[in-house]
């Protein structure tokens, strides 16, 4: 059976992006996206992504985010 796990490969190290895999030897296959317009993220800190976005225009509440996020999930 494959699992998948999304990591970032960096000086000969991967960075996992989400939890570390529970293994301890096993045979892996690798496929990696290239693409030189978006540099990778050597970090999942959220400290990471400051200033990715611009700032918006006013506050909005999580509920308010979430109705967003929905809205736009309906449209794909």
């Amino acid at each position: 059976m494959l699992k998948s796990y999304e990591a970032i490969y960096t000086n000969n190290q991967l960075n996992w992006l989400s939890s570390r895999p529970d293994v301890d030897n096993v045979k892996v296959l690798v496929i990696f996206e290239e693409n030189a317009s978006n540099p990778p993220i050597t970090n999942n800190s959220i400290k990471n992504l400051k200033g990715m976005v611009p700032k918006p225009e006013k506050a909005i509440s999580l509920d308010e985010m979430k109705q967003a996020i929905e809205l736009e999930g309906a449209r794909l």
